[in-house]
């Protein structure tokens, strides 16, 4: 197994991009997946992650149902997104809104720091979203979302963090089918590739 927390640096501190551009592309492709769900867990941006919160808006004309993750504790709850919003801790945005849904979501778009080769899930390393699917009882869809993938070409993740069905970044669109995603990515776009021996 590699060096994760290696990885989350490297991928972190990858190039920046037109932000605006690369996330109406991706945005683009999350509402193409949304059409067929009703019921969707998605997040408000942090400033480097893709701006989809025109997303949120669309999602919400279509009559769908959107939640958003509401901090608490180690994890959190999932709430009705609404407006208006409140920065927290990490700078992330909440609705004001603290009163956890019971309803069953079909779909989760999720967002990463990068994904390994078993097509799971690094992200910043508090694991917040490891412990709120691994306490959910049930797997929706789950779609994940970055602005320029930063994909491992070997193992990094551990079990308990959360493996995706899809990944959506700009110009990558890749569902999981147990293929070499290292690969592929790194032939097929302007991404990070990490292919560091262990040591």
């Amino acid at each position: 197994m590699g060096n994760k927390s290696e990885f989350r640096k490297i991928c972190l501190s990858s190039k920046k991009v037109n932000r605006y551009l690369f996330s109406k592309k991706i945005g683009r492709e999350i509402l193409k997946t949304a059409k067929n769900y009703k019921k969707i867990l998605i997040f408000i941006p942090l400033e480097n992650e893709p701006d989809i919160r025109w997303v949120i808006n669309e999602l919400r004309k279509e009559k769908k149902s959107v939640f958003v993750p509401f901090m608490q504790d180690l994890s959190f709850k999932m709430v009705k997104y609404a407006l208006p919003l409140k920065k927290k801790k990490f700078s992330i945005l909440e609705p004001l809104n603290k009163n956890e849904t019971l309803e069953k979501i079909d779909l989760a778009i999720v967002p990463v720091v990068g994904i390994d080769s078993d097509f799971k899930r690094v992200g910043f390393g508090k694991g917040m979203y490891d412990r709120f699917f691994a306490k959910l009882g049930y797997k929706p869809k789950i779609v994940f979302v970055q602005l320029i993938p930063c994909v491992a070409s070997k193992k990094l993740t551990d079990v308990f963090d959360i493996k995706g069905d899809e990944f959506i970044s700009f110009n990558v669109r890749r569902k999981n089918d147990n293929r070499n995603y290292s690969r592929f990515f790194f032939i097929r776009s302007r991404g990070v590739f990490y292919n560091k021996k262990d040591g």
